[in-house]
């Protein structure tokens, strides 16, 4: 573990794009290979057909009658029909609404009723890995193809009686999901946007795809722990709590197009009086930390991205995590 408090050389992702507009605002690709956050479990029940739009494409998400959740890109190869507008899953597959030729849970097509004379054509929608865990829905992302070589992790507390969740917030931001990731070793903010205070410092560790950080500061001569948070790839970032409110939540930041990503909240909030719900003062406080993390969003929304950034000391490790994330950029 590296105890980083003087800032480190600016390194940035050397993976570089056209990019798709003039407004765009970044010297890497928009969309990083990672796990990224889709859904709820309870938001697709078996034989639900969901329309969905990430990564700058249309999805379509449906849970199979076996209860398996698959993700595909949405438009039909036949005559090009949104599959989640309309489509129904016939057991492990899901049926096109326009002319109700069937595709398995791989994308392949398996049938077209009304097929006369032939063999069913060799076509496909592209099927999305998926992996779904602790009550949430996950999709694994790359532009180019490459498998995921790790999960996202589980969370052992979701479903237990001693907790209650997921509460959740969220929001659509103009910017890019690593501008999230970089809010975790950028300590001087912690003290001029969230007034945690300002004798700061971290304790960073990187081991392959996890980014962990112990964010501290001293107040009358006593240090604290203020966060512990660990980066799984740059769409997924876990935080604990503890204290009046004890915690953990996930920051989830999944890219919608090249300007906007879904930023949410999920929290999962000990159950102090186990009632099953949340007292009155545990809610204020739960908002008050909401509250507290959108004072970031218009930040985000109007800044630019300094690739160059001259860092001093005090700014914190952010060129440990900027060279972190390179990794998540493919040649």
């Amino acid at each position: 573990m590296v105890d980083v408090s003087i800032a480190e050389v600016d390194v940035t992702a050397s993976r570089r794009r056209q990019p798709s507009s003039p407004s765009y605002r970044y010297p890497f690709a928009p969309f990083p290979d990672g796990w990224f956050l889709l859904l709820q479990s309870q938001q697709l029940g078996v034989g639900e057909v969901l329309p969905l739009r990430y990564f700058g494409r249309d999805l379509v998400a449906y849970r199979t009658a076996s209860g398996r959740a698959v993700v595909a890109d949405a438009h039909c190869p036949h005559m090009g029909a949104h599959i989640g507008f309309g489509g129904e899953v016939d057991g492990e597959a899901v049926r096109c609404p326009f002319h109700h030729w069937r595709f398995d849970v791989d994308g392949r097509c398996d049938d077209v009723p009304y097929l006369q004379s032939g063999s069913v054509p060799d076509v496909c929608i592209t099927s999305w890995r998926v992996h779904e865990s602790s009550g949430l829905v996950y999709v694994w992302f790359s532009d180019v193809r490459n498998e995921p070589a790790w999960l996202p992790p589980d969370r052992p507390e979701f479903d237990q009686r001693e907790w209650v969740g997921y509460e959740t917030a969220g929001w659509t931001i103009r910017m890019h999901v690593q501008e999230l990731a970089e809010n975790i070793p950028d300590m001087p903010h912690f003290n001029y946007v969230h007034g945690v205070g300002t004798h700061l410092r971290a304790v960073v560790d990187t081991d392959a795809h996890v980014y962990r950080q112990r964010s501290l500061v001293t107040i009358e001569g006593v240090e604290f722990e203020f966060t512990n948070q660990e980066a799984h790839g740059l769409g997924l970032v876990w935080l604990r709590t503890t204290g009046q409110l004890e915690t953990y939540f996930l920051t989830a930041t999944t890219p919608i197009d090249d300007e906007y990503v879904e930023l949410r909240l999920l929290f999962l909030v000990r159950d102090v009086d186990r009632s099953g719900a949340l007292t009155s003062t545990t809610r204020a406080m739960l908002d008050a930390t909401i509250r507290n993390v959108e004072r970031d969003v218009p930040i985000w929304e109007h800044k630019v991205y300094r690739e160059r950034a001259p860092l001093v000391h005090g700014d914190g490790p952010i060129g440990v995590l900027r060279k972190w994330a390179r990794q998540f950029y493919p040649d």
